[in-house]
């Protein structure tokens, strides 16, 4: 047999055992064990003995010895081939692959040799099957280890329910979930791209962990898949990157998953570089398997992707909702416009107004965005005021001005099946009562009037003093802070009053910017304008609480 194919038999795993059995042999019997297949035989490279510990250097068998027999047996066996020698044989190869430890040893030594070598297999099969026990043992704590900080990956994703609030978009959560995500999957990065709902096209939104990987690599990686729709995890190892991947410049191995739902896909994960577990042995390197992706790596991160997926399709839901609900509000304070001329930009004064008031007694920006929105909307009663008596161009008989003084609890009946707009009512129906409980509609006083109602009230009551009206000219501005000042503690609240001088201002500047150029805010609004943005945000906040 050439040297060449007995190297190949030899680091078969079926030679293992032969090379342990004919080490401890060759020292019982002082002689060399020779590999024999049906091609011939090769000794085995197993620790040299001296010339002078030798009996014998060559394996002679004699042509009476059936190879093929000794090949089949399944048992060790012993064959005179003189007085003084015989060969022992041991079968120990398999069905397909046949072979057999043999070797010269003493006549005299035949009836122990037998013994002996079953001895000698048995016990370093034991050896073998309880070092395969302890590979599985180990096997199976890593795969435990494995699990439980899946488990615990996955569990604190449970936990944290404000991750999934509908203010986070995808890269919000994938910078708190995608780090730890790096570590319980041993690899050098992780990405996520994000995918437009209307071009398609893909941008890479965050990364998590270190790597010399460029971002323009994976955006070349993330383009082969492109046009392509991709329901399952995509793993590429060193050993299976096929042409085209093997020509990204710092990736050894990759795995790719689609965050996709409903066959609409939001963008991608993207794991590159398989790198050794801290707990792996110090030939980790050496092994290609330590450093492939396989299927817990690769289901890991799919779970990653569909949690993803589920949120941006929330997002999406959410979204809808949110555009439907600002339709709504627009639609609402354009009947108002249309219904008084002149009162047209109040509404937005005067949530203008109410915003800066509540910033400057320290409400937090969520309670901010509540008064702004109830501040659009405290009018929206005035849509069931005739408007005989909304746009008289006189003053207001008793009768006329009871029917005005029901718009706080029209408007609070209009809003109140609105569920996701409940936040604003208070401000809606109590935008007019009086701090010494002399307002309508219910003659609330004191801290009885929510803090809405109460602010609401000082900057609805400045902006109607000062607006110019068909029957009179608005008030300068120092006349209507005067009144402010001297109604505190009995109309208004004085806490309030006192911010409003703080910021009297800003006050001014809102309602004369807002007067000087009307249109800005309340025309036809392209999708893009300002304004509308806040209320965008305002409903936003709203809706997500």
């Amino acid at each position: 047999m050439s040297e060449h194919r007995a190297q190949r038999l030899l680091e078969t795993r079926h030679l293992q055992r032969p090379q342990e059995v004919a080490e401890i042999l060759q020292k019982h019997f002082r002689t060399p064990f020779h590999l024999v297949t049906q091609q011939g035989s090769v000794r085995l490279s197993v620790s040299p003995l001296q010339a002078d510990q030798l009996e014998h250097t060559h394996l002679s068998l004699p042509e009476t010895l059936q190879i093929d027999a000794l090949l089949a047996a399944k048992e060790p066996s012993v064959h005179a081939i003189s007085a003084e020698n015989a060969v022992l044989a041991i079968p120990m190869g398999n069905r397909i692959t046949p072979f057999a430890l043999c070797g010269i040893i003493a006549a005299s030594d035949a009836n122990l040799s037998i013994p002996l070598a079953n001895m000698v297999v048995e016990n370093l099969k034991c050896k073998q099957e309880i070092a395969s026990r302890d590979s599985q043992l180990d096997e199976y704590a890593s795969q435990v280890t494995r699990d439980f900080e899946e488990l615990s990956w996955l569990r604190s994703l449970a936990e944290r329910p404000e991750l999934w609030h509908p203010q986070n978009d995808l890269q919000n959560i994938a910078s708190v979930i995608l780090p730890p995500l790096c570590d319980v999957l041993s690899v050098e990065a992780i990405f996520l791209f994000v995918t437009d709902t209307q071009t398609g096209a893909d941008t890479l939104a965050f990364r998590a962990g270190e790597t010399e990987v460029r971002d323009h690599t994976m955006m070349e990686l993330v383009g082969q898949f492109a046009d392509q729709i991709v329901e399952q995890p995509v793993v590429r190892n060193s050993n299976s990157l096929h042409r085209g991947w093997q020509d990204l410049e710092g990736i050894r191995s990759c795995a790719l998953v689609p965050i996709a739902n409903n066959s609409q896909r939001f963008g991608w994960l993207v794991m590159v570089n398989k790198l050794a577990r801290p707990d792996a042995d110090c030939l980790a390197d050496l092994s290609p398997q330590l450093r492939e992706f396989g299927t817990f790596e690769a289901g890991l991160l799919q779970s990653a992707g569909l949690n993803l997926a589920a949120h941006a399709s929330n997002l999406q839901s959410f979204r809808q909702i949110e555009d439907l609900v600002v339709g709504v509000i627009r639609a609402m304070i354009n009947s108002i416009d249309a219904k008084d001329a002149y009162t047209r930009g109040h509404s937005d004064r005067v949530a203008a107004m109410g915003r800066t008031l509540a910033a400057k007694l320290g409400l937090d920006p969520q309670e901010q965005h509540d008064v702004y929105m109830s501040g659009l909307l405290h009018d929206i009663g005035k849509i069931g005021v005739p408007d005989s008596v909304l746009g008289k161009p006189t003053r207001l008989s008793e009768e006329e001005f009871a029917i005005v003084q029901r718009h706080p609890e029209i408007g609070y009946s209009i809003l109140k099946h609105l569920k996701q707009l409940d936040f604003v009512l208070p401000g809606v129906l109590h935008h007019h009562e009086c701090f010494d409980g002399s307002g309508y509609p219910h003659g609330l006083a004191g801290e009885e009037i929510p803090l809405m109602g109460r602010i609401l009230a000082v900057a609805d009551a400045y902006d109607a003093m000062t607006s110019t009206r068909p029957y009179r000219n608005g008030m300068p501005r120092a006349k209507a802070e005067a009144i402010l000042r001297a109604g505190a503690g009995e109309q208004w609240d004085t806490r309030i009053i006192d911010a409003f001088m703080q910021c009297a201002d800003e006050m001014y500047s809102i309602c004369q910017v807002n007067r000087q150029h009307p249109t800005l805010l309340l025309s036809d609004r392209p999708s893009n304008d300002a304004a509308w943005d806040e209320i965008d945000v305002a409903v936003n906040l709203s809706l997500s609480k």
